[in-house]
C-alpha cells in the first residue's frame, strides 16, 4: 500500500510526474532482457554491439531482440500501476522516462493510456542519472515529480521537487526520505 508522507507532499500530486520504466514500473531490466535474447539469437551480432560505447550498444542488442518483445509479458508492478492508473483518472501529467532503448519505450508507453509521452536512451545519450535530469528538467521547467528505484535515480530526484520510491531497498529508502520530499512509496 502506497504511504504518503502528509508532511513533505503537499502540492506534489499537482506536479507532472515522470515514471522510470526498469525495476519501477517493470520490475525487470529491458537492457538485460536484450543482451540475454540477442546472444541467443546471434551470439556474433551481440558481442559486435559489446564493443560499442554504452547508447550504442543499447540500441544494437534491442534491434536483434526487439521481434521478440511483448510489452505485455513484462513483470509489471501491478500496486504501482494502480496508483498511475489513479493519477491518470485524475488528469495528471504522466511521461514515461527510461534509460531503455527508444522503440523499447515507444511500445511500452503505447500499451497505457495513461502516458502523455515518453523520453528514452537513444544511439548517443543513455539517458540515466544526470542525462534524465537534465532532459526532465527542461521538460518540465516548473517542476516535476520523479518515481524511480535505484541509486542512479539519485540526480534525477535531486532536480525533481518530489519523489515517488518504487521498490527501493531499505537503505536507498532511507537516505531519499531524509533528503527530499516524497509523494509515495511502494515496498
Amino acid at each position: 500500500m502506497a504511504q504518503s508522507v502528509a508532511r513533505t507532499s503537499e502540492g506534489l500530486d499537482q506536479l507532472p510526474l515522470a515514471v522510470d520504466l526498469d525495476g519501477t514500473l517493470h520490475r525487470g531490466d529491458l537492457s538485460w532482457w536484450s543482451l540475454r535474447v540477442a546472444l541467443w539469437l546471434n551470439p556474433w551480432k551481440a558481442g559486435r554491439a559489446l564493443g560499442l560505447p554504452r547508447p550504442a550498444a543499447k540500441a544494437r542488442l534491442a534491434e536483434v531482440a526487439l521481434r521478440y518483445f511483448e510489452p505485455w509479458d513484462l513483470k509489471w508492478n501491478a500496486e504501482f500501476e494502480s496508483w498511475l492508473d489513479q493519477q491518470g483518472a485524475l488528469d495528471r501529467r504522466i511521461v514515461l522516462a527510461s534509460g531503455a532503448t527508444h522503440e523499447l519505450v515507444r511500445r511500452v508507453a503505447a500499451e497505457f493510456d495513461l502516458f502523455e509521452g515518453f523520453v528514452a536512451s537513444n544511439e548517443v545519450v543513455n539517458l540515466t542519472g544526470e542525462a534524465k535530469a537534465e532532459t526532465l528538467k527542461s521538460m518540465f521547467p516548473d517542476g516535476f515529480v520523479y518515481a524511480g528505484n535505484a541509486e542512479q535515480d539519485w540526480p534525477v530526484w535531486q532536480a525533481a521537487k518530489g519523489a515517488v520510491l518504487v521498490n527501493c531497498g531499505a537503505g536507498l529508502e532511507a537516505r531519499a526520505k531524509e533528503a527530499f520530499a516524497i509523494e509515495a512509496v511502494f515496498p
